[in-house]
Order: C-alpha cells, then structure tokens, then sequence
C-alpha cells in the first residue's frame, strides 16, 4: 500500500475518532443505559430481519 494512502487513512481514522469522542463528551446521556437498551433492542429487530431476508434469498435462488 501507498505510504501517502497510510498516512491519509491514518489521518483520517484519528479525524472521526476525535469526532466521537467530542460528541460524547458534548452529550453524556447518549451512552445511559436507557439509550443503549433501546438501540440494542432495534438493531436486533434489524438483524433478525436481514437474517430472515438473506435466508430467504438463499432459498429462492436454491429453487
């Protein structure tokens, strides 16, 4: 890999890093119990949906 292209990457993961970090400490109560219990709940809903989308997919391209 290009060392230009490590270093940019480099640069730009430590850029969305500080990003996060500075919007949790803007706003604390985004990581509260409350709000990680509900979107723990809807991102399992998603994933059991693609699960089931996926499945049925795979078997209609079987068929």
């Amino acid at each position: 890999m290009n060392t230009i292209l490590q270093i940019s990457i480099l640069i730009i993961s430590l850029f969305i890093v500080w990003r996060i970090y500075k919007q949790i400490q803007a706003n604390p109560e985004m990581l509260s119990k409350e709000n990680m219990g509900k979107s723990f709940t809807t991102m399992g809903i998603l994933a059991l949906i693609l699960i089931g989308g996926v499945a049925l997919m795979v078997l209609l391209l079987k068929h």
